[in-house]
């Protein structure tokens, strides 16, 4: 077992090391002193070697949290039979995501990410430090600078690569704030009109299944569902039909989620017809061909994969649109207002309406079809969690403009009069 020992500090500053006195000792499972690892810590603490300022460090970390943080990542190098010295930074990443589905944990549960980011930071760091010591050979890291609102003004800061996104705080779960129904709807009539039916549909895609933006731009046609398979579901009364994810997943990790049958056969219409035609325009004109599922109808750009960029530009500049408008605000708007229409066609089995059932009766409720959504959405933290309960507990009088979000959102005219 790795132990981080605090020695008497009163101790060793007698013995003529105070500046070193306050800094933890790292010892591996057989109990050996590790060399480098205490070295680090005593240079982190004489200030002869720390992560660039602008590097994004919490002003929380203490030596202690570092060390204990190191210790994780010499237990989990030992479980891989992995030496640091050949560590790379996918070895990193595979720690980061270990931590983050909980295989790392143990409770077997997914950590907070911050505690995940924290950890995979600090031996990034170590092993940073171990190279340009001369310790190991090169550790190739292709840092990122970003701005960042750090207490309240603008930071440009240096991010280490694919670091996990944090969830909201708690402070700003009061501030969560989603868009009116209609808003969304009208902002998907105005992509159709101005960017064209094909970036229409990989946004209504991403509204209606809460695919993630990197997804939705690597999704491959041969895992739509075919005519058959959309048929197959609607005889069996089904209103959702399955569809493997198994590109541009996080982490790599396929996943299965459902497609409303009416988007499905819409999606499948335009594969069958328009889209065969910009294939091969493509192909004619440039002698390229392409497995993704979304390609682009605009002119001069025919056949062409839809790229994130094109897909953040729809959700960023076209008007009419809601205020606070984004790909991730998206994702949050289908699970809302996905949850909040379950609640309601739930509510009306009993003859009354969400807001009607009661605010505890919408929060448990609410709990088990998040837990429910969880395998469609790919993750839900706890934080945002109760960011989605506590919006549904202040949203339920949105539950009749929201009912059918699918079919609120392809403009159908009975939700229009509802």
């Amino acid at each position: 077992m790795v132990k981080v020992f605090q020695p008497n500090a009163d101790r060793i500053a007698k013995l003529g090391f105070a500046s070193v006195a306050h800094v933890p000792v790292i010892f591996d499972n057989r109990q050996r002193y590790c060399r480098e690892y205490n070295r680090y810590l005593r240079e982190r603490a004489e200030l002869d070697w720390r992560p660039s300022s602008s590097f994004l460090e919490p002003r929380s970390r203490t030596l202690k949290t570092i060390a204990e943080n190191l210790g994780n990542w010499i237990r989990w190098c030992e479980s891989k039979s992995l030496k640091w010295e050949k560590a790379t930074y996918d070895h990193i990443l595979a720690y980061q995501d270990d931590q983050d589905t909980g295989t790392w944990s143990a409770a077997g549960e997914p950590l907070a990410r911050s505690t995940s980011n924290g950890r995979a930071d600090d031996a990034t760091y170590f092993l940073t430090w171990a190279a340009h010591r001369g310790l190991r050979g090169e550790f190739k890291v292709n840092f990122t600078v970003q701005q960042k609102r750090i207490a309240g003004r603008m930071r440009t800061v240096t991010v280490r690569p694919a670091r996990l996104k944090e969830p909201l705080g708690e402070s700003q779960i009061d501030a969560f704030r989603l868009p009116q129904p209609v808003e969304v709807r009208d902002w998907l009539a105005a992509v159709r009109r101005r960017r064209g039916y094909a970036k229409y549909l990989v946004c209504r895609f991403m509204l209606e299944t809460g695919v993630r933006l990197g997804e939705a731009e690597a999704f491959p046609l041969a895992d739509w569902p075919s005519v058959e398979k959309i048929d197959d579901a609607a005889f069996a009364g089904d209103v959702f039909v399955p569809v493997l994810l198994s590109r541009g997943t996080k982490g790599g990790r396929h996943r299965t989620i459902r497609v409303p049958i009416e988007l499905a056969r819409e999606i499948r219409t335009w594969i069958d017809g328009p889209r065969n035609k910009y294939i091969f325009g493509l192909y004619k004109r440039d002698g390229k061909r392409t497995d993704n599922l979304f390609v682009s109808d605009a002119p001069g750009f025919i056949g062409i994969p839809i790229r994130r960029h094109t897909i953040g530009d729809c959700f960023a500049k076209v008007t009419p649109r809601p205020k606070v408008w984004s790909p991730r605000k998206g994702r949050h708007a289908f699970a809302c207002f996905f949850i909040l229409y379950a609640l309601d066609a739930e509510a009306r089995a009993y003859k009354s309406t969400p807001a009607g059932m009661g605010v505890n009766w919408v929060h448990n409720r609410g709990t088990e079809w998040l837990k429910m959504l969880k395998r469609q959405y790919g993750h839900v933290d706890k934080v945002t969690t109760q960011i989605y309960l506590k919006w549904l507990a202040t949203a339920i009088d949105l539950a009749e403009m929201a009912n059918g979000w699918h079919r609120f959102l392809a403009g159908d005219e009975e939700s229009r009069s509802k």
